[in-house]
């Protein structure tokens, strides 16, 4: 099933849109995007997430950077969005995350909308590695 992407946000606002064919089917995918242990893989050293509507999600890094949001959207092994921000950061970022099941397995579409993006691209290619090793 293919849902419509995201639209808007701040007009001020970059957006980034990247998306990878992943080899493996979505309800795999979406365990990579929801489990704690498997977050820790490619989204931060440290990964708490409740995967629901009004849910917390809390990524600490190696450098000591820590960010909190809020998941706003979830559907599951279809969807799932969260806003989340840094303390002295230039403002909230959100990112969505799209499966899309294709022939070969799935189609993972990151959209990431935000002042100023630096982590957009890095996110996708940490999770396409890390979903790579989950499924060998």
């Amino acid at each position: 099933m293919t849902l419509p992407r995201s639209e808007g946000g701040p007009a001020s606002a970059e957006r980034v849109t990247r998306s990878v064919d992943l080899d493996a089917p979505p309800a795999d995918v979406w365990d990579a995007l929801t489990e704690a242990a498997l977050l820790g893989e490619w989204l931060a050293d440290e990964v708490e997430l409740e995967a629901e509507p009004g849910g917390e999600i809390v990524c600490r890094y190696a450098d000591g950077e820590e960010r909190r949001g809020e998941v706003e959207l979830v559907e599951e092994a279809e969807r799932l969005a969260w806003s989340w921000w840094r303390e002295g950061g230039d403002g909230p970022s959100r990112v969505e995350l799209v499966l899309d099941a294709v022939a070969d397995g799935t189609r993972l579409t990151v959209i990431e909308t935000a002042p100023f993006i630096t982590r957009g691209p890095l996110l996708l290619a940490r999770l396409q590695a890390a979903v790579r090793l989950v499924l060998a």
